[in-house]
């Protein structure tokens, strides 16, 4: 029947899950989810379905938190995100002095908002570096390769698909990886993870615009408290095929250095 509750639970769930699919969102408000929910299952009676939202609340199969529903999946992927940058950024970590004549050899010289990109690279646990097409992300990023060298730190470059890892690697010259492959993926299982992390002093992800949410749980999770971590990318860019808007959510949270 048409208000069977096995049939409304699996509508709500499904009207969801469709909305992180083919919009990208991680939760829906109670109003979204409800009138996506009536929609599909051509149903008028908002109070129906909302008493099945709060049982699917009760029974865990959604989650809540301040009026936006999520799939226990994807909110415990954000969670996973939020908790294990705060340990990474407050994590002990030594501050690298770089040199006034960083570059030179190759004949570089950076601006001074390029030696406040680097010098922060330098002091902090987890850094985003940003800007649009031309404003000298990947000369900036040669600059923290070629001062966490000088130091002598174990370096990682990694993009979220083959072709960004490429052009990566070429800009560089150094080998640089999918985030697949560095995590080592295999038959649907990331490997790495908190019981066997990523080894290495440093890590550089470039094109973070295009991570979604359950990677960057995978990848945050790989990485070691004693690793350093800067995101490359651009917001108005490749956005994530899968849900969730990382790259700006951190740098809209204020907590991250950019």
């Amino acid at each position: 029947k048409a208000d069977n509750p096995f049939r409304l639970r699996a509508g709500i769930i499904y009207a969801l899950d469709d909305s992180c699919t083919q919009c990208g969102n991680v939760y829906m408000s109670r109003d979204e989810l409800l009138k996506a929910a009536m929609k599909l299952l051509s149903l008028g009676e908002e109070s129906i379905i909302s008493k099945e939202i709060d049982y699917l609340v009760d029974n865990m199969s959604l989650v809540s938190d301040e009026g936006f529903f999520y799939s226990p999946r994807l909110y415990n992927a954000e969670v996973r995100v939020a908790t294990k940058l705060m340990k990474l950024l407050h994590a002990p970590t030594k501050e690298i002095k770089v040199s006034d004549s960083l570059g030179k050899s190759k004949g570089i010289t950076y601006d001074d908002v390029q030696m406040d990109a680097i010098r922060t690279a330098m002091k902090s646990k987890v850094m985003v570096l940003t800007g649009g097409p031309g404003t000298g992300k990947t000369t900036t990023t040669k600059g923290i390769i070629s001062a966490w060298e000088d130091a002598g730190l174990e370096i990682l470059l990694a993009a979220p698909t083959g072709r960004a890892a490429k052009r990566l690697s070429e800009a560089t010259g150094m080998d640089a990886s999918t985030i697949h492959r560095m995590l080592g993926y295999i038959r649907g299982v990331f490997t790495k993870n908190a019981n066997d992390p990523l080894e290495g002093d440093a890590l550089i992800i470039d094109e973070s615009s295009m991570i979604d949410i359950e990677l960057m749980s995978y990848l945050i999770d790989a990485i070691p408290e004693k690793m350093r971590l800067v995101l490359v990318g651009d917001v108005d860019q490749l956005p994530s095929a899968g849900p969730g808007n990382v790259l700006r959510d951190i740098i809209e949270s204020g907590v991250v250095p950019v």
